[in-house]
């Protein structure tokens, strides 16, 4: 095959991928090389020379593995007396001033420098000499912590911050052997990735503020899930201790959707789920005061005052509202409760984007639907718009994965924003506009790319701009595709949010008709995707539209609705600019699933335990469409229930009964009721979960 050449190492005769990195190419044929420095995701360096192995023909002596692509006919040797020789002398180096401090490291137990020494290094040291101390620790910033005497100069953070995220923030100081690193006047270090730096330092160095000598590696156990605080879905392994502690997230690589790395919010946001406060069993309300009691007498409470106010008044006085951040399995199970046990249509999910669609307009967005694309399609696209959208905000390692498709594989980057953001400075051309002309500036872009002045005053939308410039800009980088379209479909700062969104279906089915168009959507929760795909809308309003927000009707006192289920929904602590306290205040029966007590749950006549997504398995579909699995790490607290299981329970004190008794179960039933994902098997998920390819209408 003319993309494979042959190399002998050791040898031993191989097959590999032509321009592979000589260790790379020894490693997948398990063949072990030391390595320090060098991360797959960063690139080769050759800074820490431990990866040093003889090639004949090269006479001046070993080279790094890291750093030279194979060669066809090249022939290696990695265990050489000569190899052997110059790497125990580099380790031998690496802990000259390294302190041996391993039984208080954090790092302790999982070091590769540890590791590699016993493998490779001496067996004892020939130093006598005191070694280097520096200040212990050294705060770069509010996340992070060095301990400069372990670093032993590998550069991956530097890397990181300069080839990953691209702030420069931690740089390499002085030179020779006063080097070390740090920042750049002793600037505070403040990312929204800093978090990445201390799972890639390999030695202890850098470490979490939060974090320094609270666990010894060996203490935890690690369980797969998914990340939680936004509709990405990047993946995460779980740290805990003792059974039932959450000790840290760590990235779980995913090449699909993170390449390995995770924001701060997604790496430090886990104290929620040890939190002191959680609710541990049911609480009813006695006057002016919550009282603990069972689930058997809660459900009895809800089902007395529930049939009671339905024999009244109807079941459609009954309204249902479920966070986005549940997994599919809960909506689902939310969604029969509501329709089959209770017998109303007025359920929703919030947050969710604040706008009604008529029947022609879903119609015109059912393109954004088809032409959902892949997050590692942006590797592919030649072209890259942000309209109206800023991951950094939204979805951070989205940024990281535009910044990844320009600087590896050449995309240009167009940005159409209100103002502004991170990813501008690095755009070839970017624009700003007034927020609430958004609608008019996505019509400018459809048709032929030509200019559509301002309605109604004539003046031009995006700012500073003339007519020819962005003809020429839209002309130039709309002429060849793939060409991916990322919005915010919350559409910040626009009044008419249903007419922002048939904007863009008319921008992506014009430019659609000249090259091949992908969308990416910025969505609000982790599960938004899910909650729309399982249909939990209204079903009270226009054939095949988005109807009101059953929220809207809360919060404006509807008569029509006196009670309420909300399942992780906090509209009272979300919404403090409206009344919708007051209204809750007036309901009939209002039931809380939550984890704690929020400013919705104060005011409930009857407050429910959940299990948070690391408690139980559920499944989350992510912006691009993609089911994942998360895994039960820890115990949920006290008698906490997942949402499906409470929503279970509670029906069979009712006249209608839902009989799941397995997350298993309730994903079966969800296949054989909602089309696209009939063909995805719980079983079959795997680490990196199933992308539904093909997405339709809600």
């Amino acid at each position: 095959m003319e993309n494979q050449v042959t190399i002998t190492v050791d040898g031993n005769e191989l097959r590999v991928a032509k321009d592979t990195l000589l260790w790379e190419a020894c490693k997948a044929n398990g063949i072990d090389i030391p390595i320090f420095c060098y991360h797959t995701k960063l690139g080769p360096v050759g800074a820490c020379r431990t990866c040093l192995v003889e090639v004949e023909g090269m006479t001046k002596g070993p080279i790094t593995a890291c750093s030279t692509p194979v060669a066809d006919g090249m022939k290696v040797r990695t265990r050489s007396p000569v190899v052997e020789k110059a790497q125990r002398g580099i380790f031998e180096f690496l802990l000259a001033n390294h302190p041996l401090d391993c039984p208080i490291c954090d790092r302790g137990g999982e070091c590769p420098l540890q590791d590699q020494t016993f493998a490779y290094g001496p067996g004892a040291s020939r130093y006598i000499e005191p070694k280097r101390h520096h200040e212990k620790p050294v705060v770069l910033g509010p996340t992070i912590a060095l301990d400069r005497e372990r670093c032993v100069l590998c550069w991956r953070c530097v890397r990181f911050c300069s080839e990953v995220a691209e702030d420069n923030s931690i740089v390499l100081l002085d030179r020779a052997d006063h080097s070390m690193v740090g920042t750049f006047k002793d600037e505070p270090y403040v990312s929204a990735f800093s978090g990445n730096v201390v799972e890639l330092c390999p030695v202890g160095a850098l470490t979490s503020r939060k974090q320094r000598f609270t666990f010894r590696p060996w203490e935890l156990r690690n369980r797969p899930s998914v990340c939680p605080h936004c509709a990405m879905g990047c993946n995460i392994n779980i740290s805990v201790r003792k059974s039932d502690e959450v000790i840290r997230f760590l990235s779980r690589d995913n090449p699909e959707i993170d390449d390995s790395w995770l924001c701060d919010r997604g790496r430090f946001g886990f104290e929620f789920i040890n939190s002191p406060h959680r609710l541990t069993s049911p609480l009813i309300r006695r006057g002016d005061a919550f009282v603990e009691t069972s689930w058997d007498e809660a459900f009895s409470f809800i089902a007395e005052r529930l049939t009671a106010i339905t024999d009244r008044y109807g079941p459609d006085v009954v309204a249902g509202v479920a966070s986005p951040r549940l997994g599919n399995e809960d909506l689902f199970v939310f969604k029969q409760f509501m329709q089959e046990v209770v017998g109303t249509e007025q359920l929703d999910h919030f947050p969710r984007p604040d706008l009604r669609l008529t029947s022609e307009q879903s119609e015109a967005i059912a393109p954004l639907t088809r032409t959902l694309m892949p997050i590692a399609g942006l590797d592919d696209a030649k072209t890259i718009v942000l309209l109206g959208a800023d991951p950094s905000q939204r979805e951070p390692v989205l940024e990281l994965r535009i910044r990844l498709a320009m600087n590896r594989h050449g995309a240009k980057l167009l940005a159409f924003n209100p103002h502004e953001v991170p990813l501008s400075s690095k755009a070839t051309a970017s624009f700003t506009y007034p927020a609430e002309r958004f609608a008019e500036v996505a019509r400018s872009l459809a048709g032929d790319g030509s200019w559509k002045a301002g309605r109604g005053s004539g003046d031009l939308v995006i700012v500073g701009v003339s007519r020819e410039e962005l003809v020429r800009v839209t002309g130039e980088y709309f002429a060849e595709g793939p060409v991916a379209v990322i919005y915010d479909d919350t559409f910040p700062g626009v009044e008419d949010r249903a007419e922002a969104l048939v904007a863009v279906s008319e921008f992506i089915q014009s430019l659609g008709t000249r090259v091949t168009v992908g969308t990416l959507p910025l969505l609000d929760d982790c599960n938004s995707m899910g909650a729309r795909d399982l249909g939990i809308l209204p079903g009270d309003g226009e054939p095949g539209a988005w109807p009101e927000p059953v929220v809207a009707r809360l919060a404006l006192g509807d008569h029509r609705v006196r009670a309420a289920f909300l399942l992780g929904a906090d509209l009272a602590g979300e919404m403090p600019e409206t009344d919708i306290s007051d209204r809750l205040d007036n309901l009939d029966l209002l039931v809380v699933h939550e984890l704690m007590m929020t400013a919705t749950a104060r005011r409930a006549d009857v407050v429910l335990p959940a299990a948070s997504f690391a408690e139980k398995l559920c499944t989350f579909t992510n912006s691009e469409g993609r089911i994942q699995k998360t895994s039960t790490a820890v115990p949920s607290p006290g008698i906490a229930l997942a949402d499906w299981q409470i929503l279970v329970d509670l029906s069979q004190y009712l006249e209608r009964h839902l009989d799941y008794s397995l997350p298993q179960d309730v994903w079966n039933a969800v296949r054989s009721q909602v089309q696209q994902y009939s063909n995805v098997d719980y079983g079959a998920l795997g680490e990196h979960g199933h992308r539904v390819s093909q997405l339709q209408p809600v």
